[in-house]
């Protein structure tokens, strides 16, 4: 399956040895974004991946493109528009202190200024199979609202796949605030085959109800088929975090229209979990793709996830051999 995403490549600025902004000079760059994550990830498991976005046409763009290829995704659908990149610093945590993110100019960045005359999306869906949108394109601008809208709809006339991520930040939707970003997910719901979210973007975004009249195990359950009845969804996937004592722990969940799996608990050690969301993602699109059973999807997304949790940066470089070692032996800590 030829997989696409469409959305944007940001600038990550990382202070070195979890120091905070005030105690530095220092800055790691790198070129990140949900679907340059995610596209990342599939490629190191061997699939055909390609991004949709706009770029700078300066020193800047011309670097984040050149680090697109050598992550393995395709380049051909990375056009130039404006001058700027999105862009934020990411403060590493330690122990107590949570790691901080702080982001700047989104807004005006290229991919924020593109609009759906920006793109050729009928020669672009006519060389894929799936198509990745991010919810952060429903949040960013008018213009990526539109284009994001524009895509899903021709990519389901088409009999395309689409995958969508809910990704609501509320930091990015303080002007227009929850009820008109509930409208925008509603309209793009209906285009979309693969969704991941989780309970409280259904309840605090959707404004869903939790059937109380049912068993309180079974409430999740039958909120999330309700939900795919509604959109017609095939599968909805995500993720929980749980904490006992002083440690961590990952599970992840995953529905079709009969079904709910949910893997075993994984314990996290974290050294960067910004992007560990889009390795799970990755794991599902991969199971997905390759029409795995919904257990062995669930259960190798679950591995990477936790994996990506042990990667310096976004971008998780997991390979289908490191996954399947943790998952077949998971107390060996050295391989020679």
């Amino acid at each position: 399956m030829r997989i696409a995403a469409f959305g944007e490549i940001m600038m990550r600025f990382t202070p070195p040895e979890y120091l905070m902004l005030e105690q530095t000079k220092d800055l790691r760059l790198d070129f990140t974004g949900t679907g340059v994550n995610i596209l990342s990830n599939l490629a190191h498991f061997g699939c055909q991946t390609s991004l949709l976005t706009n770029l700078p046409d300066n020193r800047l763009g011309e670097a984040a493109k050149a680090t697109i290829r050598q992550l393995g995704i395709q380049d051909r659908w990375i056009g130039t528009l404006g001058d700027h990149i999105g862009s934020y610093f990411a403060e590493m945590g330690f122990g107590a202190r949570p790691t901080q993110v702080t982001y700047q100019n989104r807004r005006n960045s290229s991919f924020g200024m593109s609009g759906t005359a920006d793109y050729d999306f009928d020669t672009f869906l006519a060389e894929i199979d799936l198509v990745h949108i991010c919810g952060i394109s429903l949040s960013l601008t008018k213009e990526t609202r539109e284009a994001a809208f524009t895509l899903a709809e021709k990519a389901h006339t088409l009999g395309k796949k689409v995958c969508f991520d809910f990704n609501f930040r509320p930091s990015l939707n303080e002007v227009h605030g929850t009820s008109f970003m509930k409208e925008q997910y509603e309209k793009m719901l209906p285009y979309c085959d693969l969704v991941f979210g989780s309970q409280r973007d259904l309840t605090d975004l959707l404004e869903m109800t939790m059937d109380e009249a049912i068993e309180p195990s079974k409430q999740f359950e039958e909120l999330v088929h309700r939900f795919m009845t509604i959109y017609q969804i095939d599968c909805f996937a995500g993720t929980i975090r749980q904490g006992e004592g002083d440690k961590r722990y990952l599970t992840g969940y995953i529905f079709d229209s009969e079904h709910y799996v949910q893997a075993a608990p994984r314990e996290i050690i974290h050294l960067d979990r910004i992007g560990a969301g889009d390795g799970y993602a990755a794991g599902i699109l991969l199971g997905y793709s390759e029409s795995w059973s919904l257990l062995e999807s669930v259960e190798f997304a679950t591995a990477n996830g936790v994996l990506a949790h042990t990667i310096q940066g976004d971008v998780p470089l997991t390979t289908r051999k490191q996954v399947r070692h943790i998952m077949e032996h998971p107390t060996v800590d050295l391989i020679r």
